[in-house]
């Protein structure tokens, strides 16, 4: 029951972040309003940490897996989220984030021997592809280079964040989820400080309320609790459940970005984001079939 429950509060954390970005980024540069969030989750995170006695592991491996997963999902798949939605739509970043299992399964193909692509996937992947190339086809946003080139800069930070993710399949299974988001937080930020220094954001950055107010959800809320949730979930739970998410955070989000930020949601975004999904489900068609299949044996039992 506890697991549900993570999810579904992952589902909506994750869901309303891109809201919550896109209020930001309108005075806020994109390194200094990551290095904002992160300062916030790290203050809560590391307390947290010292209280409960949990020990950070220094071995090579466990270093090694803070640095992959600080430097491309912290560093620089999020750089690639924030600095696009200066461009597009909180929701449309939402739906081309759908393709995260996607290039996780690809670059699996290459990292793990029991992921091999085959004719079903590669065919998910074919049309998981067209869906995106719909959405970015859409005339009522493509009016512009830059908001092409920001759909294409999103693909490009889901890509990088895809990578850590296979990384912790194969070489993190006994890390704390709290750690690992902490230290992970940590370099990320570092990255982030010294960009928004070196480039001089600090002199952009418009301090208000509602700025502020947008960095520390994103920071409580964002990536303190969520990542802490996600790795929590991705380290008990089977890879399909955790997978659904996915298909959940993208409706959230268009809800959200609807009702607050009043964007518009086109019939080639529909008919695209539907695209992905289904690629999304014959790519792990077989996971699901056996998660179904165990879950009505597992019912017949306790009944």
């Amino acid at each position: 029951m506890i697991k549900y429950l993570q999810f579904l509060i992952l589902c909506l954390i994750w869901g309303t972040t891109y809201a919550a970005i896109k209020i930001g980024s309108e005075s806020t540069p994109p390194m200094l309003g990551l290095a904002i969030r992160y300062a916030i989750a790290l203050s809560l995170l590391f307390p947290i940490i010292k209280l409960t006695g949990r020990k950070i592991p220094l071995d090579k491996a466990s270093v090694k897996l803070y640095i992959v997963v600080g430097i491309f999902s912290m560093g620089l798949s999020y750089l690639c989220t924030y600095w696009s939605m200066n461009f597009i739509p909180s929701s449309l970043s939402s739906i081309l984030w759908a393709t995260f299992p996607l290039f996780s399964g690809i670059i699996a193909n290459f990292m793990l021997p029991a992921e091999n692509l085959n004719l079903r996937r590669l065919s998910s992947i074919i049309l998981a592809t067209i869906g995106v190339v719909l959405i970015l086809s859409d005339q009522q946003l493509i009016f512009s280079a830059e908001i092409l080139v920001g759909c294409l800069v999103v693909i490009l930070g889901v890509i990088m964040g895809s990578f850590p993710n296979v990384y912790i399949k194969t070489h993190g299974e006994n890390f704390d989820p709290m750690v690992l988001t902490a230290m992970s937080l940590a370099i990320g930020g570092t990255i982030h400080l010294t960009g928004a220094l070196i480039s001089g954001q600090f002199t952009e950055m418009s301090w208000t309320i509602r700025n502020i107010g947008a960095a520390a959800y994103l920071g409580i809320f964002g990536s303190a609790a969520a990542f802490f949730i996600y790795y929590s979930l991705l380290r008990k739970t089977e890879v399909v459940k955790v997978s659904f998410v996915t298909f959940l955070t993208p409706i959230v989000a268009s809800m959200v970005g609807i009702v607050f930020l009043h964007e518009i949601i086109t019939l080639k975004e529909i008919v695209g984001i539907l695209m992905i999904f289904s690629g999304l489900f014959i790519y792990d068609f077989m996971k699901y079939y056996r998660y179904i299949g165990n879950f009505k044996t597992r019912r017949r039992v306790t009944v």
